[in-house]
């Protein structure tokens, strides 16, 4: 594996410091954070730039907070100047790690994304049910991998292309954070009143940790793929699938990984994984996909009409504005454009109707 030197001269250069500032406040130039930032920018630049080069940032001034949708995760907000430096790091960081990514992988990847890994499964299942054997599809997921990855396994596998001390001691900083601890035990279902565990586990809601994350599982996927030699094998961050002409094969698989997964990175599949024939179709981030269609799940359709009904009273009401309104009737719709769901579209344009209650006089 090729070593990377000089990448931490790189990543504090002011234009690089720029161009981190600019990617992190995409979409949220206008937030106020990001305009009290703004107003000072070359100042704040410049300080970010001297923290690194001095190491001797810290970091501090974190925002929790609960996200509910499609589960329950504890995120973690990093205060926008901290944004602004992971942003420049990705920068840096990326086109190196990016070299050895798996093809088929497709969460948090430019370029990527649920709808081409939702088509490319498809494709796979098409493939399948014009083959002469019996297939099987594998569904396979790494338990509580957000909250169970160790420190030490994630600073190994960021270091492997690095030949740079200084740019370990910033991925270090990063990952160890405040010095909270961001771990859960294997046993917990949530993370709502429990006491995290140290030294596992990584902040959620990070450029960094997203980019962390694929890092770690791309030697997962270089395994399934040479080593196990799964015909057809899929992943979008830790939702992974694998095809195969005998369901003995997809078992196999399963195994191995499970196996090299607890020996190699002290992490291990849930108990959601299963088999089952190709021709039934899978459940893959939050859609059921088989050769034919691309459905919702039950409960994320439900989901999806509790969420517009709630958003529909709250502007009749006057707590939301018609711009938030009509944005989220447009991203559910962008969302069904993608599946067969077309009487669950029309049910949804239909019964979507935007009234304001008038004030009273």
């Amino acid at each position: 594996m090729e070593k990377h030197s000089g990448v931490f001269e790189a990543f504090y250069d002011f234009e690089n410091l720029y161009g981190g500032y600019l990617l992190a406040r995409r979409n949220k130039r206008f937030k106020p954070e990001v305009l009290s930032y703004s107003a000072h920018l070359e100042d704040n630049l410049i300080d970010a730039q001297n923290h690194l080069v001095w190491q001797d940032l810290i970091v501090n001034g974190l925002h929790q907070f609960y996200e509910y949708f499609p589960k329950v995760r504890l995120i973690h907000a990093l205060p926008f100047r901290f944004r602004v430096i992971n942003c420049a790091a990705y920068r840096v960081l990326w086109p190196i790690y990016s070299r050895s990514m798996y093809e088929h992988s497709y969460g948090s990847i430019p370029g990527m994304g649920q709808v081409k890994a939702v088509d490319q499964l498809q494709k796979w299942l098409r493939l399948a049910r014009n083959k002469p054997d019996k297939w099987y599809i594998g569904k396979m997921d790494v338990k509580k991998f957000f909250f169970r990855v160790p420190v030490d396994v994630q600073l190994r596998e960021l270091g492997k292309p690095l030949d740079d001390i200084k740019m370990m001691w910033f991925l270090e900083t990063m990952i160890r954070c405040d010095g909270r601890a961001f771990g859960l035990p294997l046993e917990v279902s949530d993370p709502f009143d429990v006491d995290m565990v140290p030294g596992i586990g990584m902040q959620v809601g990070s450029l960094i940790s997203q980019m962390t994350a694929n890092v770690v599982l791309t030697p997962v996927d270089h395994y399934i793929k040479r080593v196990l030699q799964a015909p057809y094998y899929i992943r979008y961050m830790d939702d992974m699938l694998v095809l195969a002409p005998s369901k003995q094969q997809v078992w196999d698989i399963i195994g191995d990984t499970d196996d090299y997964l607890q020996e190699s990175f002290q992490l291990q599949l849930n108990n959601k994984t299963a088999v089952r024939p190709a021709e039934q179709g899978s459940e893959f981030i939050g859609k059921v996909v088989t050769a034919d269609k691309i459905h919702l799940r039950k409960e994320s359709s439900l989901r999806m009409k509790r969420h517009l009904d709630y958003v529909r009273e709250a502007y009749r009401v006057g707590d939301v504005p018609l711009e938030y309104a009509m944005s989220v009737i447009q991203s559910y719709l962008g969302l069904l454009k993608h599946t067969s769901d077309d009487a669950l579209r029309n049910k949804i344009c239909e019964d979507y109707v935007l009234i304001r209650e008038s004030a009273p006089d």
